[in-house]
């Protein structure tokens, strides 16, 4: 029996070696073919333009934002939910006076130029945005409600509040809270815009201005290696054309996807298209400073000249509705005030009363390629301001030069810009008081209200909920009836993902996640 039974082992063992020698690379004994199965794939993602910056600091537009969440790491995060999860700290606590947010920092974190993370490294990064001299675009951001940074301990960071603020850890968790290298500010300066450092799953490895960034994962990384190799931005500005790039596989991910569009990306068993909430709207910007539209009554008059649920349903197909507040109601503090109605008698006659004569001249930009249908928006909103008697002489911009000219009401001297703004944080504070303050940083209209001051002061520095509500209620009103901006319409997120990619999602501040991506 010992014989017998010793040789059925011996023909097993040698069935077994047989098999092994015979078996195709992907089952053989080295294991190497296993390991290529699984090998990290490249991720190639068609955006509507390119990001224009990529210092979190110093960036406002979503497309940068959308990049310098690959390259860098915050103390908090969001995780698909919204909820507010640990990223570079490990844990924080808040004091029972609200004033002071204490962080204990993780253990053995480096950044991509290998040095190490540590406190210091956070109060760098944040003196630096906090100095008013560096001018960074996140400067109030950050600066109305911090007040000092503090080195409690190598692993251990403080924030010092100037007053009990609510949405505190939303700010940081938002791109702006990134860390940055200490060795790369000091060494790039304002050129870490161009060349960033951070302690994120992927490394910046090529900018092609107008044609691609690459960005290459992170072998170090604390959190693990990245399920793709690499991620490649393409600017694609034509929308059927990013389709298409779907369609044929040229593209994983697209964004946006032009609404009509949909249907025959969701017919395709291949494809997905991911429909999702959005805190963003899109308005027309007015510039206060300059005749006409230091005329609340032509601004008004220009808010009742816009169709808007004609916008919304037929170049949108539905896929947004008419704006009924300056923020949409997936932001907290929420309410509706009302849309201005379509009725262009009414606006002939508010013009009337102003003094414009019919025939006069006024600028509108656009960008093309950076929001949903931006350009035909803006085409059909120069159609309805013609209708009322103005003569509108219409330009569209690449959306890097757009960003560059439409910066300042007073120094750049538009008269009409197409705009678009996500509350970053999901909070009515950062929804309002960066447009509609009178020292507002994307005060991009030059509206200056006292009335408005006030109550954007009092709702960021209450406490109550229920008082903050009525507060930015408040606020909405006197928004609504200055008419600063018309207001159009609350966005929709639709983004194309090919079925063999997963892990991609968006944030509804436009903000679109890759840093999970697997690509089959």
């Amino acid at each position: 029996m010992k014989k017998i039974s010793f040789l059925v082992f011996m023909c097993t063992m040698l069935f077994l070696s047989a098999c092994s020698n015979s078996s195709s690379p992907s089952t053989n004994s080295s294991g190497a073919g296993a390991q290529a199965a699984v090998e990290p794939k490249d991720l190639v993602v068609a955006l509507g333009a390119e990001p224009t910056i990529l210092d979190p600091q110093d960036s406002s537009d979503a497309l940068s934002n959308n990049a310098t969440e690959l390259v860098f790491d915050k103390l908090v995060t969001l995780d698909k939910d919204g909820k507010i999860v640990p990223q570079l700290a490990k844990e924080w606590t808040i004091s029972p006076d609200g004033k002071k947010i204490t962080f204990k920092l993780r253990e053995g974190v480096k950044f991509q130029d290998d040095t190490p993370f540590n406190a210091e490294a956070v109060k760098i990064t944040f003196d630096r945005v906090l100095n008013k001299d560096n001018k960074l675009n996140r400067y109030s951001f950050y600066s109305e409600f911090i007040d000092k940074v503090n080195v409690d301990s190598e692993l251990q960071v403080s924030f010092d509040l100037k007053f009990p603020f609510g949405p505190a850890l939303t700010c940081l968790a938002q791109a702006a809270g990134a860390i940055h290298s200490p060795k790369s500010l000091q060494e790039k300066g304002k050129g870490v815009g161009k060349a960033p450092v951070g302690a994120g799953p992927f490394i910046l490895k090529e900018w092609t201005p107008g044609t691609k960034l690459v960005f290459e994962a992170n072998p170090n990384y604390w959190g693990g290696k990245p399920k793709v190799k690499s991620i490649t931005f393409k600017p694609v500005p034509e929308n059927s054309a990013r389709s298409i790039m779907l369609e044929t596989g040229e593209a994983d991910v697209i964004s946006p996807v032009v609404p009509t569009d949909v249907d025959r990306l969701k017919g395709n068993d291949k494809l997905s298209v991911l429909i999702s909430s959005s805190s963003r709207n899109l308005e027309f910007v007015m510039n206060t400073t300059k005749a006409p539209f230091n005329d609340v009554k032509v601004r008004q008059a220009l808010n009742y000249a816009i169709d808007k649920e004609t916008i919304v349903k037929k170049l949108l197909s539905g896929y947004g509705k008419v704006s009924e507040a300056a923020f949409t109601e997936s932001v907290w503090g929420y309410s509706s005030v009302g849309a201005y109605p379509y009725d262009p008698e009414k606006a002939k006659k508010l013009l009337a009363e102003a003094g414009i004569a019919a025939g006069t001249k006024i600028q509108l930009w656009t960008p093309e390629g950076r929001y949903l249908m931006d350009r035909q928006i803006a085409e059909f909103v120069q159609g309805n301001l013609q209708a009322v008697g103005l003569a509108v002489d219409f330009k569209k911009y690449e959306w890097g030069t757009y960003k560059n000219i439409t910066t300042n009401p007073k120094k750049d001297n538009y008269d009409i810009i197409m705009d678009s703004w996500g509350a970053s944080t999901g909070d009515a504070d950062w929804a309002l008081r960066p447009l509609f303050t009178t020292t507002g940083s994307s005060n991009l209209s030059g509206f200056s209200n006292a009335e408005v001051d006030t109550l954007l002061d009092k709702g960021m520095k209450t406490t109550n909920p229920d008082d903050r509500k009525k507060t930015y209620s408040d606020a909405l009103k006197v928004i609504k009836d200055q008419a600063p901006y018309i207001f159009v319409l609350d966005n929709k997120q639709l983004t194309g993902v090919r079925k063999n990619v997963e892990g991609v999602y968006t944030w509804t501040n436009e903000r679109l996640i890759l840093r999970e991506a697997v690509k089959k």
